[in-house]
């Protein structure tokens, strides 16, 4: 029996000392059962060799003192929506915040190229995540260590409110909405920051291509509303839908013209001519009609979508 005082001894170290003689009581009473069934199917086998079988079975002390008493995580299984859902959100504003203040620099600076600029956003990003990680982490661990495994909006909510999720594609990702929200506002900076700050520019848009980017910029404000719906409402709705068509719609027609309007620049450096003027004006009309293919998609998917509910 000194393989199996062994056993107890280890399992009684792993587990919590207001449960330790009860467990062990219990487990013995378990394991001595165990023994005499298989005492009485294996007759053949020794004292020792009937203990090392059922302890082979049991597993080692830890899985089973688990058992017993399984580990309480980091962050208690109640507060981990709000955990997640929090996190979502941080990481969410602290993208947009270095997309601007990325785009400042870019924008601000003629030594910051577009690379230097994506190194500056991503490395900021990663930075402030980080700490901000940490520190959301420890405040969910200290509040659950006070409230315990509790959660304390569960009680709070409503059946009535329940959303009518009938489809998949009906719930809307966050990733989603701030990557919206993102390009919004950096294309807003790319229009107007010639006008309010110095224009740094190795290349000057006409007047007529300048005026028609700052009359489409309601649409980008438009966005960023639709955006901040979506953000309150997290799913998608027959009204929501008919907005965000409408908005891609707008986009796609504001692209367009933009792209048949000729010419974009003036002005052109002979450093920067390693295109004809031509040939950088029907480049850069190709790539906004590319470009529009992506809202343009959204169109046609808003549509679909509108049909089926």
């Amino acid at each position: 029996m000194d393989l199996l005082e062994r056993y107890l001894a280890a399992v009684q170290q792993e587990l919590p000392k207001e449960k330790q003689q009860d467990v062990t009581r219990e487990l013995k009473a378990n394991i001595l059962d165990q023994l005499d069934a298989v005492q009485e199917q294996q007759p053949s086998l020794t004292d020792e060799e009937r203990i090392h079988s059922v302890l082979k079975q049991l597993g080692p002390p830890k899985q089973m003192a688990h058992q017993f008493a399984p580990p309480s995580p980091l962050i208690p299984v109640g507060l981990m929506p709000l955990f997640s859902y929090t996190l979502a959100m941080v990481f969410g504003i602290l993208f947009l915040i270095q997309v601007i203040q990325s785009s400042l620099l870019w924008l601000g600076n003629e030594n910051v190229g577009l690379l230097l600029m994506l190194k500056h956003m991503a490395g900021g990003f990663i930075r402030d995540a980080t700490f901000a990680f940490s520190v959301i982490t420890l405040g969910f661990w200290a509040i659950g260590k006070e409230q315990g495994s509790a959660c304390t909006t569960a009680t709070s909510w409503d059946p009535a409110k329940l959303p009518q999720l009938a489809k998949p594609w009906q719930r809307i990702e966050l990733s989603d909405i701030f990557t919206d929200l993102a390009t919004y506002l950096f294309l807003l900076l790319l229009i107007w920051y010639p006008v309010f700050g110095q224009n740094l520019a190795a290349v000057e848009l006409t007047l007529n291509s300048r005026f028609l980017l700052q009359a489409f910029s309601p649409l980008l404000l438009l966005g960023i509303t639709l955006s901040a719906w979506q953000l309150k409402q997290r799913y998608w709705t027959e009204a929501l839908l008919k907005c965000n068509l409408a908005l891609n719609a707008l986009l796609v027609t504001a692209i367009v013209i933009l792209a048949w309007t000729s010419p974009f620049f003036s002005g052109v450096p002979e450093q920067l001519l390693w295109l004809t003027t031509e040939q950088l004006e029907r480049s850069i009309s190709i790539t906004l009609l590319i470009i529009a293919l992506f809202p343009g998609w959204e169109v046609i998917r808003d549509w679909r979508r509108l049909q089926r509910m």
